[in-house]
């Protein structure tokens, strides 16, 4: 899939635009495939997406037009699967979670699409943006050296998840549960609010050394981006792969890869 998308955007006219001519159909192709979505409504189900992202031009009705036209096409697929399920996970949504109300069976795959596909693609083209504007050795960018060390793309990407994750910043409030002494002498009471960023976690300094360096040398990376515990991103692995492929590709296949504009004027 990742090379079929490569393929495409190079055959048109350049420069090209990497989020729409490849990051977001390629994230998007795996999260349809694996929810079993025909190719032939793929890009219908882009637009009804873009309204979910905030990334079409939709008036308030429109949006509310299209959330309802995506969720009756999904009942409808769900449906459709009861009876003849397939190898994929609409079909386990359908069998699994028949008994639960008709919104949380569609908001299952609606949050799989929504998590698991803008945020791959952004991340596809942050990174890329990153490796190619920010200096990080010798005067070299780490797109450059990423070119001549190709064995430390996994080790980068999970750098730069740490510095440069969509999921970086404030998180959700949350309220503490039982009376709790933090590493820094600090006193939580059961009952207070709290408000965790994962972007402070992953610059503390105690855990990771020179925080604001980009190093792709360092292991461990304990990183936060993804979560912890039981709210720990389900699709963390699958998210990381696709990054990863993309990133070890467009090196190869596009090593001379350059951005069209300089880096203050990319939107």
């Amino acid at each position: 899939s990742a090379e079929a998308h490569l393929a495409a955007m190079t055959a048109r006219e350049r420069p090209a635009d990497l989020v729409r001519d490849f990051a977001v159909p390629l994230a998007l192709d795996v999260i349809c495939d694996l929810l079993g979505l025909p190719d032939e409504d793929r890009l219908q189900f882009q637009r009804w997406g873009d309204m979910f992202l905030g990334a079409g031009d939709l008036s308030r009705d429109d949006a509310a037009r299209s959330a309802a036209e995506m969720g009756g096409y999904l009942w409808e697929q769900l449906e459709r699967r009861r009876g003849c399920p397939a190898h994929d996970l609409l079909s386990r949504i359908a069998t699994d979670a028949a008994d639960q109300p008709m919104d949380v069976q569609i908001k299952l795959p609606i949050s799989l699409v929504v998590g698991g596909w803008e945020t791959t693609a952004s991340s596809i083209a942050t990174f890329v943006y990153v490796l190619q504007s920010r200096p990080y050795r010798d005067g070299r960018t780490g797109w450059q050296h990423l070119l001549d060390h190709p064995g430390q793309v996994d080790a980068a990407v999970t750098e730069l998840e740490r510095l440069h994750s969509t999921a970086n910043g404030d998180d959700m409030p949350r309220r503490v549960m039982a009376d709790v002494r933090l590493p820094s002498g600090a006193r939580l009471a059961k009952g207070d609010l709290v408000i965790p960023s994962h972007d402070a976690a992953n610059r503390d300094p105690r855990v990771f050394p020179d925080p604001e360096r980009m190093n792709f040398d360092r292991d461990p990376n304990p990183h936060l981006s993804f979560g912890y515990g039981p709210h720990y991103c389900l699709g963390a692995h699958l998210g990381a792969l696709e990054v990863r492929t993309a990133l070890a590709l467009l090196l190869t296949e596009l090593p001379r890869l350059r951005l069209a504009v300089p880096p203050g004027e990319v939107p």
